[in-house]
């Protein structure tokens, strides 16, 4: 096996969890419009709204975070938080699409009121594929985050 691949898949997770911490931070920081995405796309009971709201945003702070710090601390001790950023991408990506397909059109609550997209529901994939392809292929070193934060970085302000 090339060193390639667990050097691109630690990378991903690494950006992957950047993003979940940066929407995380973001929907505790604004807290009652991400309450109001969450109500507007009509998916969920309006009774349910605020506690998944609360934990979605508790879970992406703990494992964006836990993420990072595993990569940092021990790469190859990182597999359960890795593990862990796989399964909320892999809901992401089925909650997203679930979206797309029946309310077109409506903000994601990603990253603000951006409109559901299937580029959205693509890169929760792909960041889930690379958690999961990490946890079987095992993390590189701390460099692969530096290089991850990178590209978490670009990757948001290209998208503008």
């Amino acid at each position: 096996m090339s060193i390639f691949w667990p050097l691109v898949l630690t990378v991903l997770s690494a950006a992957g969890a950047i993003f979940l911490l940066a929407a995380g931070l973001g929907h505790a920081v604004r807290h009652r419009e991400h309450r109001a995405v969450l109500r507007a796309q009509r998916l969920l009971p309006p009774a349910v709204t605020a506690p998944v709201a609360l934990l979605a945003t508790g879970a992406e702070v703990l494992v964006g975070a836990g993420v990072v710090a595993a990569l940092l601390a021990a790469p190859a001790a990182a597999a359960p938080a890795v593990l862990a950023q796989a399964v909320l991408y892999g809901a992401f990506a089925g909650y997203a699409g679930v979206l797309r397909v029946r309310r077109p059109g409506v903000p994601c609550g990603c990253f603000g009121t951006e409109a559901v997209s299937w580029a959205v529901v693509a890169r929760a994939v792909v960041l889930a594929a690379g958690s999961a392809g990490c946890v079987a292929l095992g993390a590189a070193g701390p460099l692969c985050v530096a290089a991850g934060a990178v590209l978490a970085m670009a990757a948001h302000l290209f998208r503008r």
